[in-house]
């Protein structure tokens, strides 16, 4: 599983993803925040990627919906949210709408 610090921006857009070899257990223990990438097959057995943000610190529902983060894969586009928090460490589920098309 492919695990990507997030990088606040100084000028308050987009977090950017880093690329790095953490193990999750690490990323856990040293990033504020971070992506795991996670993958799916649909119906029609096609394989997609979708990308769940991580926090060290508790979150409520409020803070982790003000979080515009930039796509691992193509590094152009914003992630948009198509999953729930699932508690206060394990937030949103996220798709770039561009990268899951192809």
């Amino acid at each position: 599983m492919s695990v990507y610090p997030l990088m606040k921006n100084k000028n308050g857009g987009a977090m950017h993803p880093q690329s790095t070899f953490y193990s999750e257990e690490y990323a856990e223990r040293m990033c504020d925040l971070y992506l795991t990438e996670e993958h799916s097959r649909d119906e029609h057995g096609h394989i997609h990627r979708q990308y769940r943000l991580h926090a060290r610190h508790p979150h409520t529902i409020e803070m982790a919906l003000n979080y515009t983060i930039q796509c691992p894969k193509c590094k152009i586009h914003d992630l948009k949210q198509v999953g729930r928090c699932l508690d206060s460490h394990t937030l949103g589920a996220y798709i770039c709408p561009v990268c899951d098309k192809h």
